[in-house]
């Protein structure tokens, strides 16, 4: 299912790089924000199949080289051959304009009338030769960063990429990752091919990080230039948006295990990540509350898709599901293309209508109690085994019975309890009033169409759809750091 979603963010930057011609790119962003990361594991993917070339102007971090080892040898270049193939135009200029006294960069290799550009600086000198001896393999050189370049020889950081971009990859089909501290550079980014921007925003104890791609020159950045991204064990992984499709055609569900004694498995949802006991069945008896801390159509999509992959496991297993939600004809749809007839007579619903149907209840809509008495519910349920999965939405009942249902839906859970568990839908309000009754509240919201999932103060995940073999789509966790 990898071809519904948008490429992501490293998948762009390969083809704005494969281009046929020499590509310049900025990376920007505020510290702390994971740009040397970035660009590291960038090259980290590139290395294998082109040369790359690693200049950190300022100091090595011993962080860094543990992480990447082969960045040591990423700096290896043999400075001793004599320049043949390389464009060296605009350093040639260069060195006239020192030698005539119009520009004075400050070298202590600097001295006399006669002047040696590449012994003034000779961090572009490496950068000269290592170009000259991967003319024909499209080079990608990492300069990190250009203001650290600047201070040291007292150069404009304008005047440093123009003698690297015109000769190494206009004039010799190189590439080129800048690095610059600032949160913006107008002229560098007027100049450069490609401009990325990391930033990140604190709250709540959680940190969100964000890469936008404001252009790359050549290379469609789609409806949304915009990656969320994580810096988990000191690695970049960004994520792009994936769709949630269900399968158009019947399918056999994979094989489910029911869980231990006294336990209700929870499947494909990494429930485990989100509690205590880390583990991916709860007790029977557990409330668990999903709190719609925004709402959405990218929330709901999650959250009908965490309730899609339990009902799809629980009726599978053999095992009973009555869906009181308001996306329960939703999830009936879904089932039905999956899930064979006979085991969906482990599915029941319950809807305000007068329906003849057996795997239906009808709700009058006066009290919550009297339409879900005890021999009604042991009606319905009959053909399942147990336990039971019972799934509510506040929405939906708050449609049914208005605002007056807390109290009965308290008691209905009470009793239904300890024949399963119980699975609460809830919006802003409800959490409020029945969140002190839950025994695992997941909080669910939406930032900038991204899905974000919590349960602790101490970790946020994204959820993304995570397709099986069979197209199925399962929830994957993964770690915001």
């Amino acid at each position: 299912m990898s071809e519904m979603a948008q490429q992501d963010l490293m998948g762009q930057l390969r083809a704005f790089f494969d281009q046929h011609f020499g590509k310049s790119l900025i990376i920007k962003g505020r510290p702390g924000a994971g740009k040397t990361t970035f660009a590291l594991d960038f090259l980290d993917m590139m290395r294998s199949e082109r040369p790359v070339y690693y200049l950190p102007a300022r100091f090595e971090d011993r962080s860094v080289l543990k992480t990447f080892p082969w960045v040591s040898e990423a700096r290896n270049v043999d400075t001793s051959v004599p320049l043949t193939r390389v464009c060296t135009e605009s350093l040639g200029r260069l060195e006239r304009m020192v030698e005539e006294g119009r520009f004075n960069p400050s070298s202590p290799n600097f001295s006399g009338l006669v002047v040696n550009i590449e012994e003034m600086l000779p961090e572009v000198k490496a950068m000269y030769h290592f170009v000259d001896q991967h003319i024909d393999s499209s080079p990608i050189l990492l300069l990190d960063s250009i203001e650290a370049l600047a201070e040291k020889y007292e150069m404009s950081d304008a005047a440093i990429f123009s003698l690297i971009y015109r000769d190494l990859v206009e004039g010799s089909n190189a590439n080129l990752i800048v690095i610059i501290e600032a949160r913006e550079n107008q002229k560098l980014e007027y100049f450069a091919d490609g401009v990325v921007s990391m930033d990140y925003s604190t709250g709540e104890g959680f940190v969100i990080r964000t890469a936008t791609v404001e252009k790359l020159r050549g290379v469609s950045v789609g409806s949304s230039p915009q990656f969320l991204y994580s810096l988990n064990e000191g690695r970049f992984k960004s994520f792009t948006h994936v769709p949630i499709v269900y399968p158009a055609v019947r399918i056999t569900p994979e094989e489910e295990t029911g869980g231990e004694q006294f336990e209700v498995p929870i499947y494909g949802f990494e429930i485990e990540k989100l509690t205590e006991s880390s583990s991916p069945s709860v007790p029977i008896g557990t409330l668990i509350m999903i709190h719609r801390e925004s709402t959405s159509s990218q929330v709901d999509q999650v959250v009908n898709l965490i309730k899609n992959n339990i009902a799809l496991g629980t009726v599978s297993a053999g095992r009973g599901v009555m869906d009181v939600t308001s996306s329960s004809y939703e999830t009936s749809g879904v089932l039905v293309n999956c899930v064979d007839a006979e085991k969906m007579k482990n599915y029941v619903i319950a809807e305000k209508s007068k329906k003849n149907n057996p795997y239906i209840i009808n709700l009058e809509g006066k009290s919550l109690i009297d339409d879900f008495p005890q021999e009604v519910l042991d009606f319905f349920m009959s053909y399942s085994e147990r336990p039971d999965v019972y799934f509510f939405s506040t929405d939906f009942l708050s449609f049914v019975y208005g605002d007056s249902y807390y109290g009965d839906l308290v008691n209905l859970i009470n009793d239904i309890r300890s024949t399963g568990i119980v699975i609460l839908i809830a919006d802003q309000d409800a959490y409020e009033r029945l969140t002190h009754y839950a025994n695992i509240t997941i909080h669910i919201r939406d930032y900038h169409g991204f899905v974000l999932v919590h349960s602790r103060p101490d970790a946020l995940y994204l959820s993304m759809p995570d397709y099986t073999q069979k197209g199925w789509p399962r929830l994957k966790l993964h770690m915001l750091v």
